[in-house]
């Protein structure tokens, strides 16, 4: 005669193991996000007399980051230049002089970083305003965004309670098997 719960929770406990390592891996997921760079303009270099600009379709609430560096056309010495971007309501008004608000402006000299954040979808127009100076530029530009990707993989932390439910009922099952139950008229007290 065997330990017959003992056996019947070892057994349980192994086939739990084995259902929860092959088939609930695959049902029991979770979400991951991953953050990937996305490069809009990974380098384009405009000579700029008066006024240029350039207008990228961008998504909503991301962080746009890049990078501009300005030179003299004649002499390739640092140079400045105002830069400004504007969404595509914006943009409207200050081509024609009119009163507009920028997501980002700077009057840079040489090499310098810029960074906004979009608030909806739709196209972005980088201004480049040289009006204040008698030398054409040479304007470098990398326009780049940080994207966040979700997506929904297997849960790997189902698998090692899996594993120790099927050591855990493998040891159960067996003291089950080979333990022989007491006999209650056998004993001598």
């Amino acid at each position: 005669m065997v330990l017959f719960k003992a056996t019947v929770a070892g057994i349980l406990l192994l086939a739990l193991g084995i259902v929860s390592v092959t088939v609930l891996n695959q049902y029991v997921t979770m979400d991951v996000q991953q953050i990937q760079r996305r490069d809009v303009e990974p380098h384009i270099v405009l000579l700029i007399g008066d006024i240029a600009e350039k207008s990228y379709m961008l998504p909503a609430n991301v962080d746009v980051f890049g990078a501009v560096t300005v030179t003299q056309a004649p002499s390739n010495q640092s140079g400045d230049i105002r830069f400004i971007v504007m969404d595509n309501d914006n943009y409207p008004k200050w081509s024609s002089s009119g009163q507009a608000d920028s997501l980002y402006s700077v009057n840079g000299q040489g090499q310098f970083n810029y960074t906004f954040t979009t608030k909806k979808s739709g196209v972005f127009h980088f201004v480049f305003d040289n009006r204040a100076s008698l030398y054409k530029k040479y304007v470098a530009l990398t326009v780049a965004f940080n994207e966040v990707l979700s997506r929904r993989v297997a849960d790997t932390r189902l698998a090692p309670v899996g594993w120790i439910l099927m050591v855990l009922g493998v040891l159960i099952m067996i003291y089950g098997l080979a333990r022989k139950p007491p006999i209650p008229w056998s004993r001598n007290d």
